[in-house]
């Protein structure tokens, strides 16, 4: 069952989640900025690439926390009296 296997940490819902596409476009944007960066603007560039994911990453958590509360308070009106 899902929720045996999602407790039991067999089931790990973002791992069965695929991307609409391959980012590619996003890397050959990322790769043509950097090359226009001069030397010293690079470090810049990085530190702020870090501190997009990390927010990207805390947003994911959130999502992802607010939608178990939602299926469980789905289930629970669901649930016959």
């Amino acid at each position: 069952m899902i929720l045996e296997d999602l407790y039991r940490g067999k089931y790990i819902p973002f791992e069965h989640i695929s991307a609409r596409n391959d980012h590619e476009e996003f890397e050959q944007l990322q790769e043509a900025i950097l090359a226009a960066l001069p030397e010293d603007k690079k470090e810049l560039m990085a530190a702020f690439q870090n501190s997009f994911m990390e927010i990207l990453m805390d947003e994911g958590e959130a999502a992802y926390a607010e939608g178990v509360r939602f299926g469980v308070q789905l289930m629970l009106e669901a649930k016959p009296q």
